[in-house]
């Protein structure tokens, strides 16, 4: 399967989105530091020292302390000494810690070596190299992070100079590249360290980035204007883990500090790939990238550090790491190598405080795990350098990267070592994910194409040769651990070809420019193998052949097997199909050329001098073989470099040198040892030798190639290691011939699930004959009267392909199914006892037998593989297709979910294979013959079988396992639409876990501790959670929970009410004395079994003993309450309530879940407690409970989906919403639970007689009459709200965050009462109740805010509460339909923006409609900058950068006038005018502001109102209903408070002003849903005592994206953001009244050509109009009467209509 991108969840996927930092104790502190704070430098450090000018000198002094000293630092330390005026510039060299280079005012570069021991004695006053003279000041100074001695400083020339160190002869020394461009000071310098380490960008003071390739030109590739801040910018490369971004932090004109991430590669676009704003400040931050986590620290002169995780096209700032009110002059980071793994301790930081003292600060990433976190610990610059100066400048297609070393401590595990399901990780995995989330493209999965950056399976086409051309066919490609497999579709099982990853040799794209005809070239590409085979390949787009060049390069790479991470491929590392010629590269040249002048005093000794004596036999066989004449490579051409070391790094030993690639190349005939490390180095010299020694022998040379290690081919061309064969044995197969069938015996092998052929064991070494991948396959099983030979036979079944083999014996028949089975398609959940990791004989097969119907166990969350059944097969009768409809004999097998049809018995391709998972329906047409639909009703295939007799139904046979089999087909994860990958993903450590009912496990849930959604049994043991069961029925008793409600009970029944300490049993007046006697029996084993005979159990009647007041407090009513009376017992006999049993199982090899239904029934006929296994987690689902009950054995991911399904279940549409969810553990269920199943020890369920219901039979529900409905719009809304909390301006405590990244940020204080449409917020409001505190928890969710904003919010809503102490309520608030509670935090002056706070331009002219009922309801929405959003019932407020305007409309109410005021006043943050007008008294100038809106245009006012025919009301509180038929009957419900949201298209929407009565006409309402509403309409104003009639009332028709100015204005900011864009701009229509509309609807007859119109009339019901045909009409046009006409069965009528266009 492809790993692709996935729905991202409400928390975003990070492995560091928890990073903290930590800033050591105090004693570890550097104080009592002298600095020069006037110096452009101010800290740098190494591994083991950090450096910083001191004031000492005038600043001409440099102090160097060992970081290993902690505490103060003498009054006078010693210090570097060499420059005449104050030091600007200074660095560490990278692969010596005591080496540093320092560039002064006096214009010199000297570079020094510390003593190991520090400057204890004296000071340091002779340099180890002085570098000529500069002509203006020295303004940096550098160092290549990878290739030693090169050397690089500017100066205020503008210009940046290149060294060769090794080659210097002090003050003689010459610069080798200068490079020029520049037009001013250069502020920072950044190398490409992680890939290829060949390009350098700078920053410079002219607000402008350049791109430099310095073995090519001297002036820059691309220059770009990047920040526009006056002071400049600084940059770093972030080119790890397949990123290849450059980061800038700079500033705008408005000092706002900002985060740009470039793409080097396409500089031309002059637009950055992310811009993020940091904060406003007036310092310069610097950039620190860390390569194993992605993350880009900021940090500079100011009060903290702000750090981000970089993504491809995302930067997500992760948090600030803040020090209080110690503000900082200046940081470094440490290298990689000095954190401390054990802890997780990502980075650490030294921090120059303004009180000159250093402080150290690390940087930690939360992990539990004792293992080492190898995921974000790769391997980490070691100190050595990769290559040195004159090779890696001469060379210039050499690309290098620093040579790394593993960080993990000796004797601990990493993570890459340990199985998934103990903790760890694969590493595999671990890369090819974040490939596939870094690299260029958004991921697209389909495989086919898009944007798709990494590929792992897909169609593409490949060349076939034929007789005159050669022609592309489709294949299916897919990568399986380090395999590629070739096969004809996406079902098939058989490979075409296949060759291991680390065989192929590389990977070839056209070249562009390459003079090809047809564009067809620039789709393909070629996999080149080792032995020469070539497949070319062609793919849909170019994004396609892309992903799939990138995904077989990274495969290769990481199956070498290497200690280092290795840099990603990109483009411009695939190879180029070119035809000019290669130049040999400088590298393979005599090492003569190598420069001879390097000083003598930089040479290490020859390698035998410091080589251990010991050593000397391990190099030996080395140089032998490189000696040997084998090699295909010449002796003279092989390169190799002068042994010369600079003194600049710290003199590695020759074998750290060697694996660094930096001083010998093994000869290309050398295969590299699996544990060896090719570094970056050996790589590009292997390629280029390569490429030199093909061109000697041939005219056309193949292209260069990059990052392309040549690997020794295994010993098979098939690359089958010994240790990784399951089984393997000799077998025969039936091959079917024309005229007879034959039997041949083949070598077979199953390895890495795949199984492979040979002709004989002795070919074994040779390509296979055939390749079966077995995950493809779909059923392996026993076969009987195959062969005509002697053994044991059995069949291997494929999508198009049935293999039936034979064993000698039944033991090795059962050996190879066993193994076979555990690969299978359909084995699911299968595993056999134990994996064999090794090849096993036929001789240990038969000693160790295995019986046929073993059972195959193993750990917990396996599916056990159930004893075989003979599968259900059979020689039948199939209906041909074809005109003449003739019927053919066939034999039919039902393999796990698919039905392979074949011509006899001893077929090998089946004629047909039909999955029984696309089939919807199986029907039995007559007593021998039934047809499988599919689910768009159409026939798949028919049937025939034998006649049935009184003995045997062979039709009823095969109907019922093929419907057993469908059911079982049907995935319910799929089904529900749950994303596994979320469960199958690993915790991490900020998951929230929810409680166990009766036990302390837990699940990953954030919401399961919700005791709204959630049955938790201890709750309910110490009363904190009631329920209420009903025991019902007369002849079958039967317990279910019902709602905790008054209205449940039933004078019939028994009820029990659990409220922990106490049990009661209330039993109704006319209650049988056996249903009594159920009730107490139940209640009493509650009481002993579930609470240990604690509770007390108290007997209440009707009508007697009534004088409990606590049982009626707890269900919220009193002993006057009516109880029904309905349903009577006989009619709760006739009821069946349907239970369903879901399985959820685990497949640990293909690591996926699978939900499937075990059971189906009714309560009449329970289930036995067998079907529950301990090694699953089953979901019983009965309608008013949901239990999820969790086998001892089953693994955590699946109980984590079996809450999952739960939810789900609950959450579906026709659940009562009172339903709870009950965990439940295998050996720890309830008495409730047990009364679900037949056969629970104890549960002796009472009934007296036994009655079967149908369970499909619906009770179809009986519409309301219009008089009912009509009554309902006559009750008017009462809001029983109570008010509690206390306004913010009165004493209120409030706190306000917002959503911002997944994150709840901290709102700014003077904002409290204004929010933006665009975001989601938490309100935590905080008062005392009983004298203590209590909270209620508010998430705000903005209209316009985004889904996982939205959701964020709830679930951040979550962690609050479970952090603070004392009684909380959560309440959700959406826009515009806020909770008065809500709304009085604010008392009027709440208001709401448009858009994002980030985004909100206090400056631009906006537009605010204020409108409320009272103080308390009414605040201020911004609305569209238009005066058509102007309301004469409404004030409004203009709020411009010169004056704020207040516009009252005449009939405003007093309330929204004062309100707007306040609003006006909190606006005013610079004494801006305010101004208040009066409807028809406003001036020119305020008009002349909307003119960019194109001025004045009509809204709602008072001539509007003055000019109606009737009078408007303005006394009248508008009403909003909504018409529906979502229950299955037409309801009317009054929606209060109402907004524009609630207007829904599939509902008929009533707007009451009492002048006017406005109906929403729906488009995707139902034809009755508008019928009836018009009628229930009309009926109210006949009956209203609110005021309406038909005189004063009128009823108009309005349509959606046509809804008239006064219809809009009873909505609080009505807005058009979200109208389709073919219906802008909105054309306004007048209602149209209800009389016109309704007589349409009214009629009943309509001719066949007034249905055949186009659209239809009004008033006509589309799925129903065969019914507005006259009687004559009808006979005419379906050629039969209505009474005929309904004898045909409905799924052929509908073909019938369709034919007639009346469908």
């Amino acid at each position: 399967m492809e790993y692709k991108s996935i729905e991202k969840p409400i928390v975003r996927e990070s492995k560091v989105r928890n990073v903290f930092s930590k800033v050591c104790k105090k004693e570890l502190f550097y104080t009592n530091l002298k600095v020069n704070s006037a110096s452009e430098e101010l800290l740098k450090s190494s591994k083991s020292l950090f450096a910083y000018p001191s004031s000492i000198g005038g600043g001409s002094c440099l102090s160097i302390t060992k970081l290993s000293n902690h505490g103060k630092v003498p009054d006078t330390p010693f210090c570097i000494k060499g420059h005449t005026d104050p030091i600007s510039c200074f660095e560490f060299s990278n692969f010596n810690d005591y080496v540093i280079a320092t560039g002064g005012r006096d214009c010199t570069i000297k570079i020094w070596e510390v003593p190991e021991e520090g400057l204890v004695k004296d000071n340091l006053v002779t340099p180890l190299i002085t570098l000529p003279k500069q002509q203006k000041r020295v303004t940096g100074v550098y160092f290549h992070p990878s290739v030693d001695s090169l050397f690089m400083s500017s100066t205020l020339d503008y210009t940046l100079d290149i060294w060769d160190l090794s080659s210097t002869g002090g003050e003689q020394s010459s610069v080798i590249q200068k490079l020029t461009g520049h037009e001013d000071l250069i502020m920072s310098v950044g190398w490409n360290t992680w890939s290829g380490g060949d390009k350098l960008a700078t920053s410079s003071r002219d607000k402008k980035m350049r791109l430099y390739d310095p073995r090519s030109q001297s002036s820059p590739i691309q220059t770009i204007s990047t920040h526009e801040g006056a002071q400049g910018f600084k940059l770093c490369w972030a080119d790890s883990n397949g990123l290849e971004l450059i980061c800038t932090v700079g500033a705008n004109k408005s000092a706002q500090r900002q985060l740009y991430l470039w793409d080097p590669r396409q500089l031309q676009s002059s637009q950055p790939l992310v811009s993020k704003d940091v904060t406003t400040d007036s310092s310069i931050l610097s950039p620190y990238y860390d390569f194993g986590t992605n993350m880009v620290y900021l940090g500079g002169k100011g009060d903290g550090i702000y750090y981000y995780e970089i993504e491809k096209n995302s930067a997500h700032q992760i948090g600030k790491a803040t020090f209080g009110n110690v503000t900082q002059s200046a940081i470094t980071l440490l290298p990689k190598g000095v954190v401390d793994v054990n802890i997780c301790e990502i980075d650490r930081f030294l921090r120059l405080t303004a009180s000159n003292s250093v402080e150290m600060v690390s940087f930690m990433c939360p992990r539990k795990s004792q293992l080492f976190q190898e995921d974000i610990f790769p391997p980490c610059p070691s100190g050595d350098p990769t290559t040195d100066c004159s090779l890696w400048f001469n060379d210039k297609q050499l690309k290098v990267i620093p040579h790394t070393i593993s960080m993990k401590p000796d004797g601990v595990q990493s993570i890459y070592e340990v199985s998934e399901e103990e903790g760890g990780k694969s590493k595999e995995k671990d890369k090819l994910e974040q490939l596939s989330k870094l690299s260029i493209g958004d991921g697209n999965s389909d495989g086919n194409g898009g944007d798709s950056s990494f590929i792992t399976e897909g169609m593409v086409k490949q060349e076939i040769e034929g007789w005159l051309f050669n022609s592309y066919e489709n294949r299916y490609l897919k990568i399986i651990k380090d395999r590629i497999y070739c096969f004809l579709n996406e079902d098939s099982a058989q490979a075409i070809w296949d060759s291991p990853i680390l065989n192929v040799k590389y990977v070839d794209i056209y070249d562009e420019d390459e003079n090809t005809s047809g564009e067809e070239w620039s789709l393909r590409f070629n996999i080149i193998l080792l032995n020469g085979k070539e497949h070319k390949m062609e793919c849909s787009t170019v994004q396609q052949r892309d992903s799939w060049c990138q995904s077989i390069n990274a495969y290769r790479e990481m199956k070498q097997q290497v200690d280092q991470s290795v840099i990603s491929p990109t483009m411009g590392e695939f190879h180029l199909v070119n035809t000019t010629p290669v130049t040999p590269s400088p590298m393979v040249i005599s090492e003569n050329n190598n420069n001879k002048n390097a000083l003598q005093k930089f040479s290490i000794p020859s390698p035998k001098e410091q080589q251990p004596q010991q050593q000397q036999p391990q190099q030996q066989p080395q140089q032998q073989q490189s000696e040997s004449p084998q090699s295909t490579t010449p002796k003279s051409s092989t390169p190799t470099l002068s042994r010369h070391h600079s003194v600049l790094s710290r003199n590695p030993s020759y074998t750290s040198l060697k694996s660094s690639g930096g001083f010998s190349k093994p000869s290309p005939s050398t295969s590299t040892p699996p544990s060896t490390f090719a570094s970056p180095l050996t790589i590009a010299q292997t390629t280029t030798t390569t490429t030199t020694t093909t061109t000697s022998t041939s005219s056309t040379p193949p292209p260069l190639r990059a990052n392309s290690t040549l690997t020794t081919p295994l010993n098979s061309s098939t690359g089958i290691k010994q240790s990784d064969i399951i089984i393997e044995g000799n077998l025969t197969e039936l091959i079917p011939g024309l005229l007879w069938n034959s039997n041949t015996e083949k070598w077979y092998v199953v390895s890495e699930g795949m199984l492979y052929s040979y002709r004989n064991k002795s070919l074994k070494q040779l390509d296979p004959l055939e390749t079966i991948h077995l995950e493809k396959a779909i059923s392996a099983h026993k076969t009987k009267d195959i062969f005509t030979i002697q053994g044991f036979s059995f069949q291997l079944s494929t999508p198009n392909r049935i293999i039936h083999l034979l064993a000698k014996t039944k033991e090795e028949r059962g050996s190879w199914l066993s193994v076979l089975r555990q690969n299978l398609k359909s084995s699911g959940e299968s595993k056999p006892k134990s994996l064999l990791t090794r090849a096993s004989t036929m001789d240990e097969l038969i000693s160790s037998p295995m019986s046929d119907d073993e059972t195959n166990t193993n750990e917990g969350g396996i599916e056990e593989e159930e004893e075989e059944e003979q599968p259900l097969e059979g020689q039948l009768s199939r209906k041909l297709p074809g005109i003449f409809s003739m019927w053919g004999q066939c034999f039919v097998a039902l393999l796990a979910e698919d039905l392979f049809v074949s011509r006899n018995k001893l077929s090998t391709t089946p004629e047909l294979r039909i999955q029984l998972s696309s089939i919807s329906l199986i029907k039995k047409i007559s007593p021998n013959e039934f047809t499988l639909y599919d689910s768009a009703n159409q026939v798949v295939c028919n049937f025939r079988t034998i006649p049935p007799t009184p003995e045997f139904d062979d039709c009823t046979r095969w109907i019922d396992g093929l419907e057993a089999a469908r059911k079982r087909s049907i995935d319910i994860i799929k089904m529900f639409g749950i994303n596994e990958k979320e469960v199958l993903s690993p915790p991490t450590s900020s998951s929230s876990s929810i409680p166990s009912s009766g036990s302390n496990g837990n699940l990953l849930d954030p919401t399961a501790d919700d005791l709204t959604r959630f049955l938790d049994l201890t709750a309910i043991k110490n009363g904190k959670q009631k329920i209420l069961i009903q025991v019902k029925g007369k002849r079958k008793i039967r317990v279910r929970m019902v709602k905790l409600s008054t209205s449940s009970l039933n004078c019939h029944n028994s009820f029990i009410l659990d409220a922990g300490p106490r049990i009661f049993v209330w039993a109704g007046s006319k209650t049988s004395r056996v249903n009594k006697a159920k009730a107490l029996d139940f209640a009493n084993r509650i009481r002993t079994k579930e609470r240990g005979g604690k509770s007390t159990l108290i007997q209440l009647d009707q009508g007697r003993d009534e004088q409990s007041f606590d049982f009626w407090e707890i269900l919220g009513g009193n002993n006057f309450d009516p109880v029904a009376t309905t349903p009577t017992p006989e009619e709760q006999d006739s009821e069946s309530i349907k239970t369903s049993i879901y399985r959820v199982g685990l497949d640990v090899k293909k690591n996926s879940l699978r939900a499937r239904l075990a059971w189906e029934g009714t309560d009449w006929k329970l289930p036995n407690k067998e079907i529950l296994n301990t090694k699953f987690v089953f979901v019983v689902d009965c309608v008013t409970e949901i239990f999820v009950w969790v086998g001892k054995e089953s693994s955590s991911i699946q109980r984590k989906m079996a809450i999952k399904v739960a939810l789900v279940l609950q959450a579906q549409k026709d659940r009562l919403d009172w339903t709870k969810i009950t965990r439940l553990t295998e050996f720890g269920e309830n008495n409730l639970f047990k009364e679900k199943f037949a056969n629970y020890p104890g549960m002796l369920p009472i009934s007296t007689t036994r009655q079967e219901i149908k369970s499909h039979v619906a009770i179809s529900k009986v519409e309301h009459k219009i008089e009912t409905l009509a009554s309902r719009m006559s009750t008017t809304f009462v809001d029983n709200e109570t008010l509690f909390t206390i306004p913010i301006d009165e004493g209120g405590r409030v706190k306000v965050w917002k959503i911002e990244d997944y994150e709840k940020i901290d709102h700014p204080q003077n904002l409290y009462s204004q929010f933006f449409s665009s975001d989601s917020y938490i309100v935590l409001y905080t008062y005392m109740q009983n004298n203590k505190e209590a909270h209620v928890i508010y998430y705000y969710l903005g209209r316009d805010s985004s889904i996982n904003e939205k959701g964020t919010s709830a679930y951040l809503t979550v962690d609050l509460h479970e952090s603070l102490v004392g009684a909380c309520v959560q309440t959700r608030v959406v826009a515009n339909k806020e909770c008065k509670n809500f709304l009085n935090l604010f008392k009027g002056k709440m208001v709401i923006h448009k858009g994002k706070f980030n985004n909100y331009d206090p400056k631009k002219p906006s537009l605010y409609q204020v409108k409320g009922l009272d103080k308390v309801d009414t605040r201020a929405v911004q609305v569209e900058f238009s005066t058509s959003m102007l309301n004469t019932l409404h004030v409004s407020i203009l709020r411009t950068p010169e004056k704020i305007y207040i516009w009252h409309g005449k009939f405003s109410l007093d309330s929204e006038q004062s309100s707007a005021l306040s609003i006006a006043e909190n606006f005013n943050s610079t004494s801006t005018p305010i101004e208040t007008l009066k409807e028809g008294d406003e001036s020119n100038e305020f008009w002349s502001h909307f003119e960019s809106s194109g001025g004045k245009h009509k809204y709602f006012n008072d001539i509007m109102i003055q000019s109606s025919s009737i009078p408007t009301s303005f006394t009248y509180k508008p009403r909003f209903f909504v018409c529906s038929n979502a229950s299955g009957i037409v309801e009317v419900t009054e929606e209060s408070p109402f907004s524009q949201d609630d207007l829904d298209i599939g509902s008929v929407c009533i707007l009451d002003v009492q002048s006017h009565i406005y109906l929403w006409i729906g488009n995707r309402a139902t034809h009755r849903t508008k019928r009836t509403s018009m009628e229930v309409v009309l009926n109210f104003i006949e009956t209203s005592k609110l005021g309406h009639s038909k005189e004063h009332t009128q009823v108009l028709i309005v349509n959606p994206f046509e809804e008239p100015i006064g219809f809009k204005s009873y909505f609080r900011a009505w807005c058009t953001s979200k109208y389709p864009k073919n219906k802008l701009p909105l054309v306004e229509k007048v209602g149209i009244p209800v009389e016109q509309v309704l007589k349409d609807y009214l009629k009943e007859i309509y001719t066949y050509e007034e249905l055949l119109a186009d659209p239809l009339p009004a008033g006509v019901d589309s799925t129903k109009l065969d019914t507005y045909l006259s009687d004559e009409d009808f006979e005419k046009v379906f050629k039969m009467t209505r009474t005929e006409w309904l004898k045909i069965p409905a799924w052929k009528r509908e073909g019938i209509k369709k034919e007639l266009f009346l469908f």
